[in-house]
Order: C-alpha cells, then sequence, then structure tokens
C-alpha cells in the first residue's frame, strides 16, 4: 500500500515498532509480535521491530536498562515512522515516558495506551470487560464476584477495575474490597490471590474475573489443587485471548483484543502522519467477548452446530439458480458475522459451489478432496484448521433451503458429517505437527546453544554463528559490537554480517570503527521488502552491542533464545580473550623483567664472592694491627686509628654480603611471581625500590671506606718507620688495602648498573 521511496531505495516506507520483547508475559507479547508482522506484510513496508525491554526500568530485571540501548539507533536517517507499544513505558512515569517518545523527530503512533500528544490505537476496556460481567451476571445468575487486579498503575488495569466496580454498581451489586486482589499480569498472581480469596479471606465467592488470561490460568490450576471444579463450582474468566486460551482445559472464556485490527489502524494513521497530516487521532478499537467452557457455557462450535434453530430461511423462487444465488449471498454474510475474516471470499464462494454440485452429482468427491487440499495447505502454514468448522455448520443450515427431497438432504447431510470428520483429523494431524515442529526447533536450539556456550575464541565463535544462522533458515543478519563493554562510549565496530544465499564475512581494521548505529544501505536488501528483529547484546551489567535477524521464520522465540546464547556466548569470549591478552603482556614482562634481573644477580654475586675473599684479609689485618700495637708503643695513637678505621670497614663488608645474600635469596623467581601479583606486578616494585635504596647506600657507604684508605696509607707510612720487624707486614697491608680499595671501586659500579636496573624494571611495570 506504501509506495514511497526511502533511504533503503527499494520503493517502501520504512518502519520501526518498539516493543518489550518477542515473547514473554504468558503470551501477550507473541500477539503483539504478530500483529506488528502482520501489519507490515499488509502495508508493504520495511520494518524494524526492536525488542529493547521496558523504558529505564522493570521490577523482574534489575538490567533492563541495557535492554535499551537499541532504542539509541532510531532516527530519521533510517526510519520514516514509528509504532510504540505503550507496555515498554509501564514502569515509569508518565511525563518520563512522554519525554522517551520526544526523543524520536519522526511520526509516532503508541498502541495499547496512550501518551499526550500522539496518535493512539487501544482496545475498548470497558466495553470486554463490561461485557464479561453482565454475561457473568445476566446469564449464569452470579453476583459474588472477586477481581484479580493487573500491575498498580498501568492503564488498563488500573480502567478494568473501574469497569468492575460501575458494573456491579450498574447491576446492583455492593462493591466488596476485599474481593479484589492486586496482581501483576503474572501467573503467579493468580494462585496467589486464589489463595487471598479462600484462605486469607475465607470468602464465599461464585466466579473470578481476572485482567489477564494468565492471571486466569494461575487461578485455574489453584483452585483445582484446592478442590475447586471449575466452572461448577467457580467460573473463571480472563482477557486477552492468547493462544493458549483455547485449548486449555476447560477452554477460558475471556476477551479478545483485537490486535491485528490495532497494528493495522496504526499503521494507517502513521502513513497519514508521514505523508503530512498532523492531526492527532485517538482511535479505540472495540473487544469482544469469547465464550467458552470456563464460564459454564459451551464453545461456541457446539452452539454453532444447532439445527432446530437460528436455522437461515430463504424465500424460495421458482429458479433454482436464483435461489442458489440468494443462499450463496447469505452464507457469505453470515461467515463475515461470525468472524470468518481471513479466509478468501473467492475461496469461500469456490467451496459452496463445490457442495451443491457435488451433492447433485455433477462433480462427484470434488467437495471433500477441495477441502482436504485447503486443510493441508493451511497446516504447513500452521495455521488453525478448526475455524472451518463454522463455514460447515453453515452450510448443513442451509441444506433445507437449497432442495427438498430426502435423498438429496441425506445425501448433503452425509457430506457436513464427513467434513466434520475431516475436520477433526486434520486437526489432529495439525497438532501432531505442530508438536514434531516444536521439537525439532527446540532441539536445534539447544544445539546451537552448545556450540554456542562452549565456544570461547571469537574467531571460531563467528564461524559457528554463520553456520548455525544458515541452518535456522534467518535470511540475513547483522552484528555491532561495542569497542569497550565497560565504557558508555558508542564506538563500535561490524562483528559480522551474513546472507544466507551469500556468506559474507566482513574484515574490519581494528582502528575502523562504526558510530552505534544501524548499518549502512549496502548492507541491507534493495530489491524485497525486509522484517529484522533488533535485539540488544548483553551480559548482566555489560553492554555488548547488538543483533538484527533478518526474519525467515516468524517465530519470536527463536531470536529471543538466539539473543541470549550469543550475548552468553561473547562475554566468555571477550572474558576469556582479555585473559589470555593478560596472560599475554604478563609473560612478555616477565620475560623482560629476567633479562634485566639476570644481570643485576650476576652483579650481586660477583660483589659477594669478592666480599668473602677480602673479608678474611681485613680479618687477618685487623689481629696484625693488634699485634704490631703492642710491639710499636711509640706509633700506637696512628695503629689504633688504623686500627678503628678498618674494623669499621670490615663491618661495612659484612653488611654488604648481609644485603647480597638477602637480594640473591629473593633472586628472579620471586621477581617472576611478583610481577603476577596485583596490577601489572606492583608486588615486585617493592624489592626494586629496595635495591634502588641499598645501592645508593653502599655507594655512599664505598666512598667513605675509600676515603679510610687514603687516610690509612700515611699511617702505614710512619708505621713502617717505626720498626724493621713490622716493615714487611704492613708492606703486605699496604698491597692489601689497596686490592680492598680496588674491590669496594667495583662494588660501587656494580651496585649503579644495580640501581639502573631496577629502574628499567619499574619503568616495563609503569610503576617508576
Amino acid at each position: 500500500m506504501f509506495n514511497k521511496i526511502n533511504s533503503y531505495k527499494n520503493n517502501r516506507y520504512t518502519i520501526g515498532f518498539l516493543i518489550q520483547m518477542s515473547t514473554g508475559f504468558n503470551g501477550f507479547q507473541d500477539l503483539v509480535w504478530h500483529s506488528m508482522l502482520n501489519a507490515a506484510k499488509e502495508y508493504d513496508v520495511n520494518a524494524f521491530i526492536f525488542t529493547g525491554g521496558s523504558v529505564d526500568r522493570s521490577p523482574y530485571n534489575p538490567f533492563e536498562k541495557k535492554l535499551n540501548l537499541i532504542y539509541d539507533l532510531i532516527n530519521k536517517e533510517h526510519l520514516d515512522g514509528l509504532i510504540i507499544n505503550y507496555t515498554i513505558g509501564n514502569y515509569v512515569a508518565s511525563d518520563r515516558f512522554l519525554e522517551f517518545c520526544r526523543n524520536f523527530s519522526i511520526p509516532i503512533v503508541t498502541i495499547i495506551g496512550s501518551v499526550q500528544g500522539f496518535s493512539s490505537v487501544r482496545v475498548d476496556n470497558k466495553k470486554g470487560m463490561r461485557d464479561t460481567l453482565l454475561h457473568l451476571i445476566r446469564d449464569h445468575n452470579l453476583r459474588k464476584i472477586a477481581f484479580i487486579k493487573g500491575t498498580e498503575g498501568n492503564i488498563d488495569a488500573e480502567e478494568r477495575l473501574l469497569v468492575y466496580k460501575d458494573t456491579l454498581n450498574e447491576c446492583g451489586i455492593p462493591f466488596d474490597s476485599e474481593l479484589v486482589y492486586n496482581g501483576d499480569f503474572e501467573t503467579g498472581s493468580g494462585i496467589r490471590a486464589v489463595d487471598y480469596f479462600i484462605k486469607e479471606r475465607e470468602n464465599n465467592f461464585h466466579a473470578i474475573v481476572a485482567s489477564n488470561d494468565a492471571m486466569a490460568f494461575g487461578a485455574i490450576n489453584r483452585l483445582r489443587e484446592l478442590g475447586k471444579q471449575v466452572p461448577w463450582d467457580i467460573a473463571v474468566t480472563g482477557f486477552d485471548n492468547i493462544d493458549q486460551a483455547e485449548p486449555f482445559n476447560p477452554s477460558l472464556t475471556t476477551v479478545l483484543q483485537p490486535f491485528n485490527e490495532i497494528c493495522s489502524k496504526a499503521m494507517k494513521i502513521l502513513y497519514d502522519n508521514i505523508e503530512g497530516k498532523k492531526d492527532i487521532e485517538s482511535i479505540m478499537v472495540p473487544a469482544k467477548l469469547i465464550i467458552r467452557q470456563s464460564c459454564g457455557c459451551s464453545t461456541d462450535y457446539v452452539l454453532k452446530a444447532k439445527t432446530d434453530e437460528n436455522v437461515i430461511e430463504f424465500k424460495r423462487t421458482d429458479q433454482q439458480s436464483e435461489n442458489k444465488t440468494l443462499i450463496k449471498d447469505e452464507i457469505l454474510q453470515e461467515m463475515i458475522n461470525v468472524g470468518i475474516n481471513d479466509i478468501k471470499k473467492e475461496e469461500l464462494i469456490e467451496i459452496i459451489d463445490d457442495f451443491i454440485q457435488d451433492v447433485q452429482d455433477q462433480l462427484k468427491g470434488i467437495f471433500l478432496s477441495k477441502l482436504e487440499k485447503i486443510f493441508q495447505i493451511n497446516v504447513s502454514e500452521g495455521k488453525d484448521v478448526f475455524k472451518w468448522q463454522y463455514i460447515i455448520y453453515i452450510l448443513r443450515k442451509c441444506i433445507y433451503s437449497l432442495w427438498s427431497d430426502e435423498k438429496t438432504i441425506f445425501k448433503a447431510e452425509n457430506m457436513i458429517f464427513q467434513a466434520c470428520v475431516l475436520i477433526g483429523e486434520t486437526s489432529k494431524q495439525s497438532q501432531a505437527y505442530l508438536k514434531v515442529i516444536v521439537e525439532r526447533k527446540s532441539r536445534d536450539l539447544r544445539e546451537i546453544g552448545q556450540q554456542l556456550i562452549t565456544t570461547f575464541d571469537l574467531t571460531q565463535l563467528k564461524e559457528v554463528i554463520l553456520n548455525q544462522l544458515s541452518r535456522l533458515d534467518i535470511l540475513s543478519c547483522f552484528i555491532s559490537l561495542f569497542d569497550n563493554i565497560e565504557n558508555e562510549d558508542n564506538k563500535s565496530e561490524i562483528f559480522i554480517v551474513f546472507n544466507n544465499k551469500d556468506i559474507e564475512d566482513l574484515l574490519i581494521k581494528p582502528d575502523n570503527y562504526i558510530k552505534h548505529s544501524l548499518p549502512n544501505k549496502q548492507f541491507l536488501p534493495h530489491n524485497r521488502r525486509f522484517t529484522y528483529a533488533v535485539h540488544p547484546l548483553y551480559f548482566r551489567k555489560y553492554r555488548l552491542g547488538y543483533i538484527m535477524f533478518e526474519l525467515g521464520p516468524e517465530d519470536g522465540i527463536i531470536y529471543d533464545t538466539l539473543q541470549v546464547q550469543i550475548s552468553s556466548a561473547l562475554m566468555g569470549a571477550k572474558l576469556i580473550y582479555e585473559r589470555e591478552k593478560t596472560e599475554s603482556m604478563l609473560k612478555q614482562r616477565s620475560n623482560t623483567i629476567q633479562e634485566l634481573v639476570r644481570p643485576m644477580l650476576d652483579s650481586i654475586n660477583k660483589v659477594t664472592s669478592i666480599a668473602k675473599e677480602k673479608i678474611s684479609t681485613i680479618t687477618g689485618l685487623v689481629e696484625l694491627t693488634k699485634e704490631n700495637s703492642e710491639k710499636l708503643n711509640s706509633t700506637n695513637n696512628s695503629i689504633k686509628l688504623m686500627n678503628e678505621k678498618i674494623i669499621k670497614m670490615s663491618n661495612i663488608i659484612k653488611i654488604i654480603n648481609e644485603i647480597s645474600a638477602v637480594v640473591n635469596m629473593l633472586s628472579i623467581n620471586t621477581a617472576i611471581e611478583s610481577a603476577h601479583a596485583g596490577q601489572y606486578g606492583r608486588g615486585f616494585s617493592v624489592i626494586a625500590v629496595e635495591i634502588q635504596k641499598l645501592a645508593d647506600s653502599i655507594k655512599n657507604n664505598t666512598k667513605e671506606i675509600s676515603g679510610y684508605l687514603n687516610d690509612i696509607r700515611p699511617t702505614i707510612e710512619i708505621s713502617q718507620k717505626a720498626g724493621n720487624n713490622s716493615q714487611e707486614a704492613f708492606k703486605r697491608l699496604e698491597k692489601d688495602v689497596f686490592e680492598v680499595s680496588q674491590t669496594l671501586q667495583l662494588i660501587m659500579n656494580s651496585m649503579d648498573e644495580l640501581s639502573a636496573n631496577s629502574s628499567q624494571i619499574l619503568s616495563v611495570m609503569d610503576l617508576s
């Protein structure tokens, strides 16, 4: 229907849909998801369905805001208009949701709820809830009716409660606050509500009206556990008519929210807005009560099957062809009246013609053969064939208007009966086929999940994703990842571009980043309409990026499941990658430290060896000076001074020896292990800093010793003159003193190297 050229150059508008999730909330979101898909097909538009979660917060997911990252992708460069599901704003104040909607500078229509200043389409809660209550009160004569309310503050929940109160008042039934339970639209609320009504309040009531189907299911299951039979002891009704409502046991009386109609009307309003119509429209779509077993009624199928009442009467004419034309028109109108609107009119006319011709032996067997063909197509498309019961029932009512002889009527009745059996058999086959499909889909998703979460290499993970997307018949895919998952910046890089017909792994250079946005038009289909499901990739508090699936299968659970699996796999792969990167860096630093520590240890060992050798020499000199001190009284003072200095020198060298032994003991193993401790080896910095301090201290002490030796030399010369007996000893002393002086100079040079290497180690660790 839309035929404008947008930024994607395929002669179609591109519309965005904002929804909490593809599936969830006990079937409600599934209905919205499929209705959006149907609206996009109906109006032939490109579609991006953003499943970004509740705005800002949700009581069910503390990390809900991380899902909102995909709302940042929405702008007028990529979209012509936007349809917003009001439920994404359930948990924020109305002014905050209004601010959220105003952020987008494109035409907007909201569904299921209204926002000031924007067009909206929503269901008429009042009519649906009122019809339900009136049915229980007037048709079943029930007066004590309990009510399970939805989430506090939710516009639908509040409105449905108000209708409950008003309808009771209208019927002269006093409102009892103890018969109202505040739920949250979840199944558990229905369970807790029953316990509240029966166990806590010990109320005697006749029916429960739940604000949605999920809470009704919970209530029915809990009533069974408490020994209550539905509907005989207590009637139960719901609201929404989700897919599980009809096959539930008992089948659930509920209110149909016509989501297909809601989304279709929203698209029409949006189209007008895009075309320049600025008027704000608020449309209310009527809800319809669907009567089933849980309230105490028979199903519509049973009611419609009656032939003794409400038989379609036709005015007989002499011309059979004219009579048949009138009957066709009446049958078609009756089918429209019972709500069968997804079967083509041409197909219905063909079935009516085949039925009449088959009964009259003009085309024998054509009626059942045609039905069987239609049913097989319906089953393959996942459609419900049971709705054809209505058509068969209507045809049966027409038999007596079409023919009058008993033989023909009997033959027509037989065909109707065979058609009913065919519907039953096909429905059974459909359920079995659906079960097989669901099991296969579940198996495929399990296997894909196992492969994804056990792949920790990013390159291999890319391969797994590409292969598995093809396996699921997903048409194309685009994945963009944030450069840094811990920062809130929007630098991103393309991780995967995938096309099912032509798999392309796009290689992006590390420094070639793109802004966090929808892909450029060259990545998207140019020659066909497309629908993409856009999901955030996140893991708890970490934003990873986003993924876009071009829909092959339309079952939303596939994309929701892949979102979780791929997010977990990416997070695992990124953690492993970061760990390996850190280990590689630490290994490189350890190697560098080893290269720097090794010469340090060589210097320390050399100093230690020399110090041990010379310590014995100095000790001997001390003993000699003591002996000479007794013999040479005339030089006693000089000898004592030299003796004190030599003893001091000896003590300092002992200190050097002790320091060398300590450093040697810590040595390279301690250095390497310490390099892994703390942030990039902060532990080793303690050793390196101490080495610097010791080296500086020893340099200063060595300079002082050298000074002592220079002072000793003249003393030795004086001592030599004191007596011939000591001359040889002092010559030896002089020689050893100068050797020690040279050794200490070597020690000082080694300590200079030690200090320099320590500084270099600290520099490697970024700690100097």
